[in-house]
């Protein structure tokens, strides 16, 4: 029989044990936290620092205060109160009439809905007892070890916006890579890609930044004035501020990542006022994505009001009942799927717990889109098909198959699988030429086993985004996964927002 020292040693090693064990969970947890909050420091500037507001008068305020001869706030704030009439300096009297046709601008900082994440759910995803949901390396736990979080992929997300930056980054990365590589795989010679910086008149341009028919000119006047000097295609931000004393103080001006040699006195010569210069004019940009990104962490986020005669509101309440039926692209969310298990929401018909307040302002609104324009405008660069792959996540350091622990108590965890749909991309004049070709050999192509990012590699006018990206390492499956393709898409649009790449 054992002695009792014996027995409290014994006992005393499980309670050293057990605490170890505890410590590494939560020094674990702590790791995977960390990780997963890593952002550019540029972030906690946009969400911290105060910003001027960006209101400013229009142009309108700017001739009627001198024609009054007071200041522009002073009329500004009149106009405000009800004020039509006003006395002239030179004794006449003038009626104020604005421009109710002009569609006026709401710029605000990205990061700065601070009530988004509790509206999203954004944020660390934990199980039921609260323990945090985490990917790690299981030999290697320092290779890899990062929690898992849910977002609304919102740049106005305080939560989101770092990580929805580097996602619509690579959007930005991929467009002008392949419009670069389909042009050198013709033969054409593109070059580097530049970044400059455009600042119109500033008193002009605070005062365009107000309406969104004076704002798109400028922008377009932006555009076409670089195609007359040389730009070939390109990526346009706006910054409605800069960074000065603590401080966000207005001061709109445009970044530009775009290819072509500009020819900038040209420029100068004919926009007396303007400024435009290169960003490291002695260094290539190292890479597309991250500069994307770091500039999308200040792009302003603008809603554009709508009239409301221009929404046709029956379609609309369709178009929400049934998503997709307006524009073929929308589709029901993971929430309706969850509802629909409990005999809920609008998969059912049930409308009782919808915020018709809020789902009115939405359609009243509209957000501000990155602008592509050239070479690698929207309509210029279409999708041909999808090559479709299948798989499973490594670590980069030891080859080990990274796992999702549903906790810390989770011991054994599950492989992270997930589908790549890789574009096969063309120029939008070679579209049909290239499609046709693809649907009249795609039978031949599989009995060769040839997937359709191999023919795109061997084709002049179209490329893959496999060429365009370096591959990751992970594991490649042969076919796809037991569960239906649909659950991965939804987790992934739910998860990483597209699925495409």
């Amino acid at each position: 029989m054992d002695s009792l020292e014996s027995y409290d040693l014994q006992q005393e090693g499980r309670r050293a044990r057990y605490l170890a064990s505890k410590m590494e969970k939560a020094e674990r947890e702590a790791i995977a936290i960390q990780a997963a909050l890593s952002e550019h420091i540029i972030t906690s500037y946009v969400r911290n620092l105060p910003v001027q507001d960006p209101t400013y008068p229009a142009i309108e305020y700017l001739k009627l205060s001198e024609k009054v001869g007071t200041s522009i706030w002073d009329v500004y704030r009149k106009v405000m109160e009800g004020q039509r009439d006003f006395a002239c300096k030179d004794g006449s009297h003038v009626r104020f009439r604005p421009n109710t046709g002009k569609h006026f601008m709401h710029w605000a900082m990205p990061g700065h809905d601070r009530e988004r994440p509790k509206r999203c759910g954004c944020g660390f995803i934990r199980n039921r007892s609260g323990s945090l949901v985490y990917t790690a390396c299981p030999g290697h736990p320092e290779h890899y070890c990062k929690g898992k979080r849910r977002h609304c992929w919102s740049m106005r997300c305080p939560e989101c916006m770092n990580d929805t930056a580097i996602k619509r980054a690579i959007k930005v990365e991929k467009q002008l890579l392949a419009y670069k590589r389909i042009l050198e795989k013709g033969g054409h010679r593109v070059g580097d890609i530049g970044h400059f910086v455009v600042s119109p008149p500033q008193e002009a341009m605070k005062c365009a930044m107000q309406t969104y028919e004076d704002y798109n000119a400028v922008c377009k006047w932006i555009e076409d004035d670089l195609q007359a000097i040389g730009a070939k295609a390109g990526v346009t931000f706006f910054h409605p501020w800069r960074m000065q004393d603590d401080a966000w103080l207005r001061s709109p001006h445009f970044h530009i990542l775009e290819f072509g040699r500009l020819d900038t006195k040209l420029f100068l010569e004919t926009h007396p006022g303007w400024i435009i210069k290169k960003i490291h004019p002695k260094e290539k940009i190292r890479s597309i994505r991250y500069t994307a990104a770091y500039l999308l962490t200040h792009t302003g986020q603008a809603y554009v009001e709508k009239d409301p005669d221009d929404v046709d509101w029956a379609e609309a309440v369709v178009d929400y009942m049934l998503p997709g039926h307006k524009k073929g692209k929308s589709s029901y969310s993971n929430r309706d799927y969850d509802q629909l298990s409990q005999g809920k929401g609008r998969m059912v018909g049930d409308i009782s717990g919808m915020d018709w307040e809020q789902w009115t302002m939405d359609r009243l609104t509209r957000d501000t889109r990155l602008r592509y324009w050239g070479g690698v405008a929207r309509n210029k660069i279409k999708v041909v098909t999808i090559h479709r792959q299948y798989k499973v996540r490594i670590c980069k350091e030891c080859g080990h198959l990274l796992r999702v622990y549903e906790g810390s108590e989770d011991l054994e965890g599950h492989y992270v699988r997930y589908i790549q749909d890789n574009q096969i991309l063309c120029f939008a004049h070679d579209f049909t030429t290239v499609r046709n070709f693809f649907l009249k050999y795609k039978e031949q192509m599989k009995q060769e086993d040839l997937t359709p990012s191999d023919v795109a590699r061997m084709m002049p006018c179209a490329v893959s985004t496999l060429e365009l990206f370096p591959d990751n390492g992970d594991l490649v499956m042969d076919g796809p996964f037991d569960e239906p393709d649909e659950k991965f898409i939804r987790r992934q649009e739910s998860a990483y927002g597209e699925v495409s790449c």
